[in-house]
């Protein structure tokens, strides 16, 4: 708490002198300290930090009274990963900050990643390209959620390109895969 001041026989801050020439009544007034938690975000993801006050990445900040216990929760977006706190709380968990001075919080999100992988069948012969990908040498790779790869089959001479399965089923051009999965 914080003194903030004096009233009736006695102002301001100092010492209260009252001379007792009549019935005197003086009051002391308090207030509870406040103070600020301030929330951020970090990583490749998103995401979103709620807490009582606090609804981040939109309000990020808020004042609390001393003593205080603020309850913080993480909720990644779609395609991201809450990977933990820093600052004032660790862990994955919710976080519980209890404002007995000025706190912080980041909370980390990471974007999910997923294997593409591409392999070739039939009696003929050919490549498939796109980007991290040159099969049959190397015919897997991860990338990022929601990732658009664009796939190319190119035959080799005396065989024939038949079409795509998989995620690109009923495709004879390029092939788009979205990685969302």
């Amino acid at each position: 708490s914080t003194f903030t001041g004096w009233s009736g026989a006695c102002t301001g801050t100092g010492p209260c002198v009252v001379p007792m020439t009549a019935a005197r009544s003086v009051t002391a007034t308090f207030t509870l300290q406040t103070f600020a938690l301030t929330v951020s975000t970090a990583g490749n993801g998103s995401g979103a930090v709620t807490g009582t006050g606090i609804s981040c990445p939109v309000d990020c900040s808020e004042t609390y009274d001393y003593n205080t216990s603020v309850t913080l929760t993480a909720t990644p977006s779609t395609g991201s990963t809450f990977t933990g706190w820093s600052g004032a709380c660790t862990g994955t968990g919710p976080c519980v900050v209890s404002m007995t001075a000025a706190q912080s919080v980041t909370a980390t999100f990471t974007l999910q990643t997923f294997a593409l992988s591409v392999s070739t069948t039939g009696t003929g012969a050919g490549t498939v390209t796109g980007t991290g990908i040159s099969c049959p040498v190397d015919c897997s790779e991860t990338y990022n959620y929601n990732t658009q790869v664009t796939l190319t089959a190119v035959p080799a001479t005396g065989s024939t390109f038949t079409g795509w399965s998989g995620a690109c089923t009923n495709s004879t051009g390029t092939c788009l895969v979205s990685m969302i999965a």
